[in-house]
């Protein structure tokens, strides 16, 4: 019993470390271009995206991506949330 009591106060004292190491990777500030239909992305690496899984209907999204020649880029775009709008 103490010996879990022990384990979980170490859980708890270690945690706020663990979660504040795991920031996101920091990227530049670029201008966003809107996506238009057809528009050809070269990406390479995908550097950040909108998380949109809580919400639903149609959403604006930005994602940041590098290139293959290294350079850095962000496209808006509309996408469906990841919330249904059915009920149960």
């Amino acid at each position: 019993m103490k010996f879990a009591a022990l384990n979980a106060s170490v859980i708890a004292v270690l945690a706020p470390l663990a979660i504040a190491s795991e920031k996101a990777p920091a990227t530049p500030k670029v201008e966003v271009q809107e996506y238009q239909y057809g528009m050809q992305l070269d990406i390479d690496q995908v550097l950040q995206r909108t998380d949109n899984s809580r919400k639903s209907g149609v959403v604006p999204s930005v994602l940041v991506y590098r290139d293959s020649q290294g350079e850095v880029h962000a496209v808006r775009f509309m996408e469906w949330g990841g919330l249904s709008s059915q009920n149960g």
